[in-house]
């Protein structure tokens, strides 16, 4: 665990990659809730309500996924360890960058692949989504706050949350279509 954070912190060109990963994953920043509402509105715009509820909702299921923090006092990288840059002090699992990214970002590409009948685009969609969990789970290591197993275990985390709301938004889509009245000759098509 502590030869990956090694190898990472002598990646070359790590600090620009670093610093988009963090503008994009921070999701008590300024800059992030910018992006934030502005998603958010962009989707609610799209009439897309129960996906922009769901969105508005990673936030404070992303809070309180990180209540292992609470329990597991865990180090994080510091110089104590030889050749690792860190932070150093507690609470380094898990990370909330790693689960936000897949949680917040796995819903919003979920919410745009939906809208989106090019395959290609829809692949290239799902692909920059991958990259940015990637990207992140680099960077938290590569700048010292977290090990390797902190994001592992947050990206495992993130999965479950996002599986969550997806099932979440499945069950709304099923409600407002069993809610909805039917209009004549045709089925309802409503999204809550």
């Amino acid at each position: 665990e502590q030869e990956l954070p090694r190898l990472f912190q002598k990646s070359p060109g790590r600090h620009a990659i670093v610093d988009a990963a963090n503008f994009l994953a921070s999701a008590i920043s300024l800059e992030f809730m910018v992006i934030f509402v502005v998603v958010v509105g962009a989707v609610a715009a799209l009439r897309m309500h129960s996906g922009a509820f769901l969105l508005v909702l990673t936030f404070p299921v992303h809070v309180l996924a990180q209540f292992p923090k609470a329990i597991i006092e865990r180090p994080r990288p510091s110089a104590a360890y030889p050749g690792i840059d860190g932070v150093g002090g507690y609470l380094s699992f898990p990370s909330g960058h790693a689960e936000f990214v897949i949680s917040f970002y796995g819903l919003l590409t979920y919410l745009l692949v939906g809208q989106v009948r090019s395959r290609p685009a829809r692949w290239a969609m799902v692909a920059g989504w991958l990259g940015l969990v990637l990207t992140t789970g680099f960077a938290r290591i590569a700048m010292g706050r977290h090990w390797p197993i902190d994001i592992l275990a947050s990206y495992g985390i993130g999965v479950g949350v996002l599986s969550g709301l997806l099932w979440l938004h499945h069950a709304l889509r099923a409600a407002a279509r069993e809610l909805a009245p039917t209009p004549p000759g045709g089925a309802a098509t409503v999204d809550p």
